[in-house]
């Protein structure tokens, strides 16, 4: 292929992958149109099945894979996500779609086909990952949209998208239409008990005429560690959140994501209050998704929770990432990020007394089948390095003994790979030997250098008067 607008790229068979697409305005077109369709998706589990309408429901049985773009542009046939990483060359996916017309854009499901089960998201990165060596005629394509014909823009009501799309493409071989049949809400139980139940289907999407698309799943049940929580403002004995960890079999814990769902008012109080009792000192910063800080405890409640799904995607295409830590000397300390599916909706079920934190109870495992089978699935294999940018001291003779105040201010150069991190942290030390309680601390996030100049500022001006003498 000529490389007009491709950069780059490794070989993958007898094709290439990993290669860049140099056009801005089509990355562009296709990172909205993910993001549109992704605000009309809905989890949907068997308990609330009764929120569907009667008829009228189109639905077809969901791939696990992940979504890619079949493009025809500029006289070549390539597949690309949503960050403009492409796949082309010769690959038999690729010379089954040559027949589709010039700038012609199709949205579908990219995964590996697998003999004797279902595939999973995991085989399609297990698959890429092999190179050169790849079977790549286990690549395979389920079209599901149709977002461009022949240069002209596609946008009346999915069956007809879905009938022109089923013109377009012969079902069969690697490329294919996911295929949807018209039901009703009893003819959909019955395919949900025949392909998902007994035949280990991922699950069924959904899709109303009103354009909202519902993914039917079994739910998923975890045990899981608490490892952090947050408390309501106006009830601070009361937990709001809770923190979930998982643990790799060297005994480090997967940050899994927060818990919101705690039950009924007396089940958050009591919660908060056993939390309480297990609070320690952490010199980690992690906020909830509300923006609070939460805080650390010891590792000792195991909890059942109970997901919707299991997502590794972001909408910009690229996996989740969490951070692991580990419980040493009665304090976290913060390693490696790693990628991790995040959990979709988790509400806890109960308090498992009868389970530790170990793990064999709450081991990572858990969530195989949703993380990513790559040979560099791990982001980095030491955490970021944080980037100190002032550092001051003052010190102060009161009454014989050496009162000391510190000001911190670092980046932290990790909030790109983990959102819940703050970019910068500012945190004011404050000891004085005479206090009861001699050793105070406070700790403000910015998300800019400019905010975080402006905090440390106030803190010196509020904190720094006549006596104090500045020691670095």
């Amino acid at each position: 292929m000529a490389n007009r607008f491709l950069n780059g790229g490794k070989p993958f068979g007898k094709g290439i992958a990993g290669a860049e697409l140099n056009e801005p305005d089509l990355v562009d077109f296709l990172s909205a149109y993910r993001r549109r369709v992704a605000g009309n998706y809905r989890p949907l589990l068997l308990d609330d099945f009764g929120a569907l309408p009667a008829s009228g429901l189109l639905v077809s049985t969901k791939i696990d894979g992940e979504i890619w773009f079949l493009v025809s542009f500029q006289k070549e046939v390539f597949l690309t996500n949503t960050r403009g990483v492409v796949i082309h060359g010769d690959i038999p996916l690729l010379a089954q779609a040559k027949s589709i017309l010039e700038n012609t854009i199709i949205a579908g499901e990219l995964f590996a086909h697998v003999e004797g089960r279902r595939c999973r998201v995991g085989d399609l990165g297990a698959l890429l990952a092999e190179g050169g060596g790849a079977d790549v005629k286990n690549l395979s394509f389920a079209a599901f949209d149709l977002l461009r014909n022949a240069g002209a823009l596609v946008d009346g009501p999915y069956i007809q998208r879905y009938e022109e799309l089923n013109r377009l493409i012969i079902t069969s071989g690697p490329l294919s239409v996911a295929q949807s049949e018209e039901m009703d809400r009893t003819k959909l139980l019955t395919k949900f008990e025949s392909e998902v139940v007994k035949g280990g289907a991922e699950g069924l999407v959904i899709r109303l005429p009103s354009g909202l698309i519902y993914k039917l799943k079994p739910s998923v049940t975890i045990d899981a560690a608490v490892i952090a929580y947050t408390t309501r403002s106006d009830q601070p004995e009361s937990a709001r959140s809770i923190l979930l960890g998982l643990m790799h079999a060297s005994g480090e814990i997967q940050i899994l994501g927060g818990c919101g769902n705690l039950g009924s008012d007396d089940d958050r109080n009591s919660l908060g209050k056993q939390l309480e009792n297990l609070k320690v000192d952490a010199p980690i910063r992690y906020a909830s998704d509300s923006g609070s800080l939460y805080s650390f405890v010891k590792p000792e409640l195991v909890v059942e929770v109970k997901v919707t799904d299991f997502q590794l995607e972001r909408a910009d295409g690229s996996n989740a990432t969490s951070m692991i830590l580990a419980y040493k000397g009665g304090s976290w300390i913060s390693g490696r990020f790693s990628q991790c599916p995040k959990p979709i909706h988790p509400v806890l079920v109960r308090m498992r007394g009868d389970k530790k934190v170990n793990d064999v109870d709450i081991r990572i495992d858990q969530i195989s089948d949703y993380m990513p089978k790559l040979k560099d699935a791990e982001v980095r294999t030491e955490s970021a390095k944080s980037e100190i940018l002032r550092r001051e001291v003052w010190t102060k003779d009161s009454k014989g003994a050496i009162a000391v105040r510190k000001l911190l201010v670092w980046k932290t150069n990790k909030n790109d790979l983990d959102s819940s991190h703050p970019a910068y942290v500012v945190h004011w030390t404050d000891y004085s030997p005479g206090r009861a309680s001699p050793l105070d601390r406070d700790v403000k996030l910015a998300p800019d250098e400019k905010t975080a100049t402006r905090i440390a500022n106030d803190m010196v001006e509020k904190h720094i008067k006549k006596g104090w003498n500045k020691a670095v």
